[in-house]
């Protein structure tokens, strides 16, 4: 893995020049070896300790937009985003938060038989948080599929259902549980990380 020579963005830098800024090495190398094995590229990230987090939120959410999974691959990228202070890695996610919003925003419109979780991830961005919850339950889909579980628990979080967005984000993590590294980063669960009777959802002591 090369040694990270990313610039830190500093104070006041204009957004636009940082989104503008061509990727480094480590940028590219990291897409490049997502592309080649996006499985051991994501897992090598999440588990490396003396990296960014970003760099996992990142392949995790290239990942998921390779599989058309554009919900989660924008949750993804917008955590990516959120925890990151290397400005071209910001600027990479953000160029692929861009595209896959515009392909989310328009799959509801164009695409009978969309998986509904882009439906109820479109529904929760526009603030429509009870149609979204409405698919998020609808057939039990929250207690057997973890990316339906753990926008539900986002859902109970924002809207102050602490017990309901605790009791679905163990779910969530119980399904998959690298949604706990994925909830620690999430700026829907900053009130229930405070909790301290939930912090251990957040592998906090």
């Amino acid at each position: 893995m090369p040694k990270k020579t990313d610039v830190k963005t500093g104070k006041g830098k204009p957004a636009e020049k940082a989104a503008g800024a061509k990727p480094t090495a480590s940028v590219q190398a990291t897409h490049a070896t997502y592309a080649a094995n996006p499985d051991h590229a994501a897992a090598r990230s999440a588990k490396s300790g003396d990296q960014d987090p970003a760099f996992a939120l990142f392949a995790d959410g290239l990942k998921a937009l390779d599989k058309k999974d554009w919900g989660k691959g924008i949750e993804l990228l917008k955590q990516a985003i959120a925890v990151s202070d290397l400005a071209d890695l910001t600027a990479r996610a953000r160029q692929y938060l861009t595209a896959a919003e515009k392909r989310l925003a328009a799959a509801p419109a164009t695409e009978e038989g969309e998986d509904p979780y882009l439906q109820a991830v479109f529904e929760k961005n526009r603030g429509n948080f009870k149609a979204a919850l409405d698919l998020c339950k609808k057939g039990g889909r929250e207690k057997k599929d973890e990316r339906f579980a753990y926008l539900a628990a986002a859902i109970h979080a924002l809207e102050n259902r602490t017990e309901e967005a605790a009791e679905a984000l163990s779910q969530a993590i119980e399904l998959n549980p690298k949604n706990r590294i994925h909830a620690f980063h999430d700026t829907d669960f900053a009130e229930l990380k405070k909790n301290r009777d939930y912090r251990s959802l957040f592998g906090l002591g």
